[in-house]
């Protein structure tokens, strides 16, 4: 390769650079926490959510060093509801995921799951459905408005997006019943008992 074509090469890279801003994946895990910790922490508690009583739940920096939230709220007829979020460095996306457990015998709060372990009810199930993406009908492509950061190419453009999904957030958790009721809709409740083994011969109603 001449130098000609060296010098052309560098100039080209210099170029985007000046066009295109961006940002580190430890900046982008950062604002997508902050916008969790701001706007979507509050908003549950508002809503009657606490932070999970269980000693295997996160609560902030995970094993990974990326950040993950679990929250839960007892219903009135002794249903666990679980939020958990996961804050990834690799992506632009928060992801939150809801999942509904009925517990017997009946839970009157949930400082009387204090003592356990609750490692079953973190476990892979096909009644966990992620907000805005498993709640919607058809392709995701078709899902429309997301909880992840938009493309930016200026420093502006970026503090919108952060901007524009805090905004979101603050608006789903604030309207979580509205996710809950759309869970209902699609699955029931595994019965399980407080340390999340499932019982036997329970059908949920």
């Amino acid at each position: 390769m001449s130098i000609l074509s060296v010098s052309l090469t560098i100039a080209i890279e210099e170029i985007q650079m000046a066009l295109f801003y961006r940002i580190s994946d430890k900046k982008r895990l950062e604002a997508k926490n902050e916008i969790f910790v701001k706007k979507g922490i509050p908003a549950l508690k508002r809503q009657g959510f606490e932070q999970s009583p269980f000693s295997s739940s996160w609560f902030g920096r995970n094993n990974l060093n990326n950040f993950t939230y679990t929250m839960c709220r007892i219903s009135s007829n002794s249903e666990l509801e679980m939020i958990t979020t996961h804050i990834s460095r690799r992506d632009a996306w928060i992801q939150i995921f809801l999942n509904i457990f009925k517990l017997e015998p009946k839970l009157e709060t949930l400082t009387e799951l204090e003592t356990r372990d609750g490692m079953q009810f973190s476990m892979p199930s096909d009644t966990e459905m992620r907000l805005r993406m498993d709640d919607y009908k058809g392709p995701p492509l078709f899902h429309g408005v997301r909880h992840k950061l938009k493309s930016f190419y200026t420093e502006k453009g970026f503090e919108e997006s952060v901007q524009n999904l805090g905004e979101l957030i603050k608006k789903d958790m604030e309207n979580i019943d509205h996710f809950i009721k759309r869970w209902h809709e699609l699955h029931r409740p595994m019965v399980t008992d407080w340390e999340g083994i499932i019982c036997a011969n329970k059908p949920t109603s």
